[in-house]
Order: structure tokens, then sequence, then C-alpha cells
């Protein structure tokens, strides 16, 4: 799920939603062009989402959505795809992170590898890695969650 400014004199946004397949292919699955990135805006959005693709309350516990702090998008996922899980894309992450200061190639490499991971182990491991070389951006990497 993203957002993006639209130039020009009416000044809206563009909502997406794209799908990965079980090959890995990347395809659209629906777009909308609104005043603005809010939670009414984002709400209708996924509504729309999840009517069209008829996606059930049982259906929800099989589905993860990935975005960045979209404003309004959080609480929308709330309130009309609650048993969805959510998580947040890691370039937009590491873009965060930087912004808070935690910078270089090694904190990027661990951040990456701890996204990559496949299993509990490796995760850990590449999460141990992150706290040697940096223990706040550790820290300030376990603090972020999806519900902020």
């Amino acid at each position: 799920m993203d957002g993006c400014h639209l130039k020009g004199i009416y000044g809206s946004q563009l909502l997406l939603a794209i799908g990965v397949d079980g090959y890995d292919s990347v395809f659209l699955l629906a777009y909308a062009i609104v005043e603005g990135e809010t939670k009414d805006s984002w709400s209708r959005f996924l509504n729309f989402l999840k009517r069209d693709l008829c996606i059930t309350p049982a259906g929800e516990l099989h589905l993860t959505f990935i975005s960045d702090k979209q404003k309004g998008l959080i609480p929308a996922f709330e309130d009309v795809i609650p048993g969805a899980t959510h998580r947040f894309c890691v370039r937009h992450l590491h873009g965060n992170m930087k912004q808070a200061g935690f910078t270089g190639k090694a904190i990027k490499d661990a951040l990456w590898d701890a996204a990559r991971s496949t299993s509990v182990n490796t995760f850990t491991a590449a999460m141990k890695k992150l706290h040697d070389i940096d223990a706040k951006a550790y820290e300030w990497l376990c603090d972020k969650q999806p519900s902020e």
C-alpha cells in the first residue's frame, strides 16, 4: 500500500495497492485518486479493495499488508481489515532510521539481513549484529510497531 502526490492544479493524491503472486511477480490490485491521505480516504479505498477481492473476516487472517506510515492508513486498517497483518516497508524504515541519525553501511546491512531472515535464528543473529554495531539503533528499531 502506498500513496503519492500528483502534481498539477488539483493537488490530489494517488493511492495504490500492489500485490505479489507466488512467482514474485508484482501487479496492480487497485488505485484511487483522492483529495488527500486521510483515514476516511484510506478507509474508502480499503473498503472497495475488500469488496472487490471478496476478503472475508476469515480471509483477513491470511493477508499481510506492507506500507510506510501513511497518514490515516494504520487506523483505516484497524477499522476495515482488522484481522490482517500490517508491516512496514524496509526501504521506508531505513529512510526513517537515517533521518533519526542511524547511518552507515553496517547498520543498513544489518537491517536488511534482519528483514531477509527466513527463520527465528537468522533474525535473532541479524538483530544481535545490529545491537553490536549500534545499541541505540537497535533500540530505535525495536520500538517501531505497525500500530504506531
